[in-house]
């Protein structure tokens, strides 16, 4: 199961959010060493805001996380336009209707080859359910080398927005892919996924003093 979880029930989530940044930290900045500034073994940015929205894969509230991403809508401050400019030959998409996937972080311990592709299609899907619920019209992204190609053929409509910067594995492009119905339904049949990931579950209701 895929948790949306947005400021509306961030309260709700609180054990996957930490554990979230717990992993985070772990992938990015020990793992592959991206120069991230860190707070108490969490990875935390100038992103994660009340506006971010993440989708969390986990069997429980409290469960262990196997994948999560986040998501930014693109008529405020988010990494592409603020860090990743140069990626774009023109203006990058923005606005009201298009939001942004960062932070894409399998579990630690996630095998490389098909776990990762099959994991990498579960957040794909995700994200299309998500922006459908939420009248989102496009995602942008950056992906490096090896995932760019992987997100490419899940299944939705991409289109890269400039040359790149870097070679080889190196490398980092910025995309965008276009959200609606029949995309998601080729994301489902290329990562056979026969059902809705996606849950959102409200707020608590406030007890009563």
């Amino acid at each position: 199961m895929i948790y949306i979880v947005s400021a509306e029930n961030r309260r709700r989530f609180y054990h996957l959010l930490t554990e979230m940044h717990r992993q985070r930290k772990q992938v990015f900045i020990d793992q592959l060493k991206w120069r991230l500034e860190e707070s108490a073994g969490l990875e935390i940015d100038a992103y994660d805001s009340e506006d971010a929205i993440y989708l969390i894969e986990a069997a429980t509230p409290r469960g262990g996380i196997s994948v999560s991403a986040r998501l930014l809508p693109t008529d405020r401050p988010h990494l592409l336009i603020e860090q990743f400019r140069d990626l774009c030959e023109a203006s990058p998409p923005s606005g009201p209707n298009v939001w942004e996937a960062t932070r894409f972080c399998p579990a630690p311990d996630t095998a490389s080859g098909a776990p990762r592709r099959l994991m990498l299609g579960r957040i794909i899907a995700g994200i299309m359910e998500t922006a459908l619920l939420f009248g989102i019209d496009e995602v942008t992204y950056v992906a490096s080398a090896a995932l760019a190609p992987m997100a490419e053929e899940a299944g939705w409509q991409v289109r890269a927005l400039g040359a790149g910067r870097g070679k080889g594995r190196d490398k980092i492009r910025a995309f965008a892919a276009t959200i609606n119905a029949d995309g998601l339904r080729r994301v489902r049949q290329t990562f056979n996924i026969s059902a809705p990931l996606t849950r959102f579950a409200p707020a608590e209701p406030a007890r009563a003093a």
